[in-house]
């Protein structure tokens, strides 16, 4: 469990601070989308996105690494979710 958090935070914080500094936002990337313009941020997302699922799925299916299926907790998502809107709500995004 450890070594799990301090490998998230080994990549997490490096790739974090990549994030800040080239701009990357996922908001205003959808808004270019939506108003029928280009969006270099929504394609770099959709990009990574296709990537670490093909990487995943190539990995488990190798048995390399394990995914495990975690039973869905209802009040937990909900909870999550409304703190996670309300943040971005608050923080004007």
């Amino acid at each position: 469990m450890l070594f799990t958090a301090v490998l998230g935070l080994i990549v997490g914080i490096p790739l974090g601070v990549l994030i800040h500094r080239g701009g990357f936002c996922m908001h205003s990337g959808f808004r270019l989308v939506l108003r029928g313009e280009r969006s270099s941020s929504f394609l770099a997302y959709l990009l990574a996105l296709a990537i670490q699922m093909l990487v995943v799925n190539a990995l488990a299916g190798s048995q390399l690494i394990r995914v495990p299926s975690v039973p869905l907790t209802w009040l937990a998502s909900i909870v999550g979710g409304l703190t996670f809107g309300f943040g971005m709500v608050w923080a004007k995004g």
